[in-house]
């Protein structure tokens, strides 16, 4: 790496034992617990002694991506990769919800996956069957934006209330049984007050998590922000302030989602956010809402100025990652592009505009970037738990692992059987399990 990388790395490489303190205790007591398993013959009585192994086959933690390039590669064999290598990483998918693309059209509702094809918008219906076939969670993203505004949509007052409400029905009667978690409104904090490109109703904000509430009642309903969250310090932040105003007024948000950019305007704030000192702080001052957290949309650089860039990516995913991972408030780091060459705004497989930014976790060429391997690392190895259990009746016959599913193999002098138990951070964690 040059010097400009290790500038801004700089704070992430100091070596401070309280910080690696803090993330080693807080991943210890924050993601993992203990299950405490019974098991019953048919006649629900207890077994005297079995032998039970436990592998961890799937994360409560959300690890996620968008699902934006799902299909919208030129050759099949692309779009193979692009199925196989997200698979392997992640349990969760953001399926886009944009305005303007998913009604191109007033009416044009593109819900079906043989609707017309808008790149990097993969209708929602092929998404979700996506994540059917994979056990991986959707998440609809999202509801209410002023970007991405459908030009078609009038600037009247009533009128445009009145075309937000239809669209959260319309979105809601096909997709709230589907889809449980969404951001209701996104980056309110960053409307112009003059573009009317962007223009919302008055407290569109309000408006949003109150048709929320009404249609996507047993959702999880997020709010989701951009504004420069780091920059400000304790509960004068404007995204504190905006989300603990709707709490304290009665709006239903259940969690909050902080966005994770480096884009080139922001790295002379690096100082900031990538300084777990203050990363801690922020993050302590947002749970104290009260709201799960989720950095919603993480993408980090390896851009060919900074000489090494991917080794820079490599060592920033692994420190905020773990840092992340580590904090009781956080429930989900969801990565925004999988695949260098395919961000917004830039031609397919080019290194123009964003594209630029090289913030993939793998080449256009579908070959792991460092950063993928050490994630994929993080995720599949160092988080996982296997446990053998000696088991006997009377006994505590407890194991402690990462929350999660687990498979179950129990061995008695009869046979052997299988199950699956749910290890849940807030649950008991009692299992009685029948096997025979």
């Amino acid at each position: 790496m040059n010097e400009r990388a290790q500038e801004l790395i700089n704070f992430l490489q100091i070596d401070d034992p309280e910080v690696e303190s803090r993330i080693d205790s807080g991943i210890e007591n924050n993601r993992k617990g203990f299950g405490k398993l019974t098991l019953l013959d048919s006649a629900g009585k207890e077994i005297e002694k079995a032998k039970i192994k436990l592998k961890q086959k799937g994360h409560e933690f959300q690890f996620g991506c968008n699902a934006f390039m799902l299909d919208q590669f030129p050759e099949k064999e692309q779009n193979e990769n692009y199925r196989e290598t997200f698979t392997s990483l992640f349990n969760l998918a953001v399926v886009p919800f944009y305005w303007s693309d998913l009604e191109p059209e007033d009416g044009e509702l593109r819900f079906d996956k043989n609707s017309r094809k808008i790149y990097r918008r993969p209708q929602p219906d092929l998404v979700l069957e996506f994540c059917n076939e994979h056990n991986i969670t959707p998440k609809g993203h999202p509801l209410l934006w002023h970007h991405f505004r459908p030009e078609w949509l009038t600037h009247d007052q009533q009128g445009m209330r009145e075309r937000i409400n239809r669209r959260f029905r319309e979105i809601a009667e096909r997709y709230a049984d589907k889809i449980k978690i969404w951001d209701v409104c996104n980056e309110a904090q960053t409307m112009s007050t003059t573009a009317t490109a962007c223009e919302m109703p008055d407290n569109h904000v309000e408006l949003a998590f109150e048709l929320a509430r009404r249609y996507f009642p047993d959702c999880t309903k997020t709010y989701n922000d951009d504004r420069m969250w780091f920059h400000y310090t304790k509960t004068y932040s404007p995204v504190y302030l905006l989300v603990k105003s709707l709490l304290d007024r009665g709006y239903m948000v259940d969690a909050l989602g902080l966005q994770y950019h480096m884009f080139e305007w922001q790295l002379h704030y690096a100082n900031k956010f990538m300084n777990p000192h203050l990363l801690f702080n922020c993050l302590d001052t947002y749970g104290s809402l009260g709201l799960p957290i989720n950095f919603s949309e993480v993408s980090i650089i390896s851009r060919r100025d900074l000489g090494d860039g991917d080794g820079f990516q490599k060592i920033v995913v692994e420190r905020l990652y773990r840092l992340w991972f580590s904090h009781a408030a956080v429930n989900g780091i969801i990565w925004w592009n999988m695949v260098d060459g395919t961000a917004a705004y830039a031609p397919l497989g080019s290194e123009e505009g964003e594209n630029s930014l090289r913030a993939g976790l793998v080449n256009f060429d579908f070959t792991p970037k460092p950063a993928f391997t050490a994630l994929h690392s993080l995720i599949k190895k160092d988080w996982q738990t296997e446990a053998t259990l000696e088991y006997s009746a009377g006994a505590t016959n407890k194991f402690k692992g990462f929350y999660g599913e687990y498979d179950a193999v129990i061995e008695t002098d009869a046979r052997t059987f299988r199950k699956t138990v749910n290890l849940s951070k807030g649950s008991l964690n009692d299992f009685k399990l029948e096997i025979g």
